[in-house]
């Protein structure tokens, strides 16, 4: 089999994914972190984006997480992290897209907004937004009836919703009880109840993950206040 390199940035959410996905399936893999202020030029050569998570498959570089991760489960087709009917993979793909399109974004803004103490329509707009896809997830989460999203097989839109889950719960004890949103959604709680309590997930967290998230997300509030 070829030999794997995952290129990390330790907080980023996205490398989490792939992290969850090579976890899961007990594949050997070397993982290099770098700087994302200072970033090499080896990677900018092998990063069009210049974004990570990166991985290299006998040196080859593929990027952007959603297609890693189906490439690993492509690789390593033992267990499958999506399902064998072609509707049901592309169900699965669509809220792989939502939680790049919606979610991910709507719980930057509100995480910055949280962290940096901000008040207003700068802490209502995102929170908005971000409890309206949540109830979105209640809605799917409800019908297919857990513990996983697609129902009784961890997948990967569960790698994929993971990462954010462990943060936003963080995130809850940086406000006000109302901007507690997961008390709202029954389901989506239990859902990251068992994400956050299966190994693969457990073994990806970063060090003091919701510190050092914090801690990000303030300075790039203050960032922006300061224009």
């Amino acid at each position: 089999m070829p030999h794997l390199k995952l290129v990390s940035f330790e907080l980023c959410p996205y490398v989490e994914r792939s992290r969850i996905v090579l976890l899961e399936k007990r594949v050997p893999h070397e993982i290099e972190y770098i700087d994302l202020a200072n970033k090499p030029a080896w990677f900018l050569a092998v990063s069009p984006m210049g974004r990570v998570p990166v991985l290299l498959v006998d040196d080859r570089p593929v990027f952007e997480s959603m297609v890693i991760n189906e490439l690993i489960d492509e690789l390593y087709p033992s267990p499958p992290l999506l399902p064998p009917d072609p509707l049901a993979r592309a169900e699965a793909r669509g809220w792989i897209v939502f939680a790049n399109d919606v979610v991910m974004p709507a719980s930057v803004a509100a995480m910055t907004a949280l962290a940096g103490g901000l008040g207003g329509d700068a802490r209502a707009r995102p929170l908005a937004t971000l409890r309206d896809a949540l109830a979105k997830l209640e809605a799917q989460l409800s019908r297919r009836g857990g513990p996983w999203f697609l129902g009784r097989d961890f997948g990967l839109v569960d790698a994929t919703y993971a990462p954010f889950l462990r943060r936003w719960r963080a995130a809850e004890g940086w406000g006000a009880p109302e901007d507690r949103l997961l008390a709202a959604f029954p389901a989506v709680s239990a859902w990251a109840e068992a994400l956050l309590a299966r190994p693969s997930v457990a073994q990806a967290a970063p060090r003091e993950v919701g510190p050092r998230t914090r801690a990000a997300f303030a300075k790039r509030a203050a960032k922006a206040e300061a224009g």
